[in-house]
């Protein structure tokens, strides 16, 4: 993590390292634990009182962000997911992705997620909505977020109508995390967030953190 954001309190890096490690690895997706601790630690950070994860899936970046908040005594992240086929579906995506997502069971990963949510005791730091990401926009305050995950629907059309709704809701010197960096169809995206004055500030080739200015 940027010098400027790292949690320099070892026993906080320390216990956000051991419950995301116990809480993370059973569920459905693809954060890693060193994600999910970058993320927990972005919300530790800045003391967030409201993170965003769009494209929950089965909930790893947004427990981890919850347990951001739980170790940080205030905030809650807002779990951003439809849990539908013509969600994941929307905008152009290849064909592997596209018979992928049309297969899975998404009553089965909702339902999994809030177990571990509950599970894990963190009901009261996540807020679930299940919508698309353009409905549940307008919920939000300009700059009221202080962390952002975007992991949703990876596709150009998709990816970038977030870039556009969602970039004034993040605060000044809040944080964007863009997922899958190295897919060509969120290359644009991530150049609009530069457009708009955002700089990278952490870049693991597979995803990204973003600044505000």
């Amino acid at each position: 993590m940027d010098a400027g954001i790292a949690i320099d309190d070892e026993d906080v890096r320390r216990t956000l390292r051991a419950w995301i490690e116990a809480s993370i690895p059973p569920l459905h997706g693809w954060a890693t634990v060193e994600k999910g601790l970058a993320l927990a630690e972005l919300v530790y950070a800045t003391r967030a009182e409201s993170s965003v994860e769009i494209g929950v899936f089965g909930g790893r970046g947004t427990i981890s962000m919850a347990l951001g908040h739980r170790a940080a005594g205030r905030g809650v992240v807002t779990a951003i997911d439809p849990w539908e086929a013509g969600a994941a579906l929307e905008g152009e995506n290849s064909p592997e992705n596209d018979e992928w997502w049309q297969k899975i069971d998404y009553e089965e990963i909702f339902q999994h997620f809030v177990g571990a949510l509950e599970a894990c005791g963190l009901s009261g730091q996540c807020r679930i909505l299940r919508k698309r990401s353009h409905d549940a926009v307008t919920l939000f305050e300009d700059e009221s977020i202080s962390v952002l995950h975007q992991d949703g629907n990876h596709s150009e059309k998709v990816s970038c109508a977030e870039v556009q709704s969602w970039g004034p809701k993040v605060g000044p010197g809040g944080y964007w995390v863009a997922d899958d960096t190295d897919w060509p169809t969120t290359r644009r995206a991530q150049e609009m967030l530069l457009e708009r004055g955002f700089r990278v500030i952490e870049d693991r080739g597979a995803w990204r953190v973003y600044q505000k200015p």
